[in-house]
């Protein structure tokens, strides 16, 4: 996937704003960070959960690692010239989805009438 065509999913999550970190660009929900592209134009840190952490780095740790100074924080990096888009996809709107307030989260599957694909591994 493409940085761009991450920039538009991120952008198209309701109240995403996309901001300067560290002269990255990073993508946010109130103020609360829920991906950031890296200084090396092919990764994206990631939001995760624990479960998803682990599943992701462990299944394919040639796509999806756990940087070193985020051991202890639920962040996990996706290398976007080697993950399937749509499983990118998904893991980006699960990210928004950890950081953003419930009431929003609510509103958001309403309006897709629970559509959310799953994020298990094909």
């Amino acid at each position: 996937m493409t940085p761009e065509k991450i920039r538009q999913a991120a952008l198209a999550m309701p109240e995403a704003e996309e901001q300067d970190h560290w002269g990255k660009s990073s993508f946010r929900v109130r103020g609360k960070i829920f991906a950031v592209f890296q200084e090396d134009g092919v990764s994206l840190l990631l939001k995760a959960s624990p479960e998803t952490r682990t599943a992701f780095t462990t299944m394919d740790p040639d796509v999806y690692t756990v940087p070193s100074k985020y051991t202890t924080l639920n962040y996990m990096i996706a290398r976007m010239d080697k993950a399937d888009d749509e499983e990118l996809r998904q893991l980006l709107i699960q990210a928004w989805r950890e950081v953003s307030p419930k009431r929003l989260v609510k509103v958001y599957d309403e309006a897709i009438g629970g559509k959310l694909g799953s994020l298990e591994r094909r």
